[in-house]
């Protein structure tokens, strides 16, 4: 049974990944993929946050600026350095890779 609770849960944590991406793609025509860097940052942030003994909803707060930043990163690379939406996409969700192990301090 915890099984089963457990791939829900799971299932339904990255239909929300998948969502950001496919609204990116459908909306804006081009595949960014920084939602797969900005989701698991907001989580670490969020959660090393709360380790930390702050509130959760600050922490929430927190983290949603620092995806909001992510995609901010990606914006700019885009619109002023003049990367392709792909490629700045990729860029970005590469780096947030190792800023999120950075900020877990280990793996996990």
């Amino acid at each position: 049974m915890d099984v089963l609770v457990t791939a829900i849960s799971q299932g339904l944590l990255w239909s929300m990944l998948a969502m950001g991406v496919f609204l990116t793609f459908r909306i804006l025509d081009i595949a960014d993929l920084t939602a797969e860097g900005s989701f698991p940052l907001g989580a670490s942030v969020g959660s090393i946050l709360i380790i930390e003994g702050v509130s959760p909803l600050l922490a929430t707060i927190v983290a949603i600026l620092a995806g909001m930043t992510a995609g901010l990163l990606t914006g700019v690379l885009y619109t002023k350095f003049k990367i392709p939406a792909l490629l700045s996409g990729i860029l970005t969700m590469t780096a947030l890779y190792s800023i999120n192990l950075r900020i877990m301090g280990r793996a996990n």
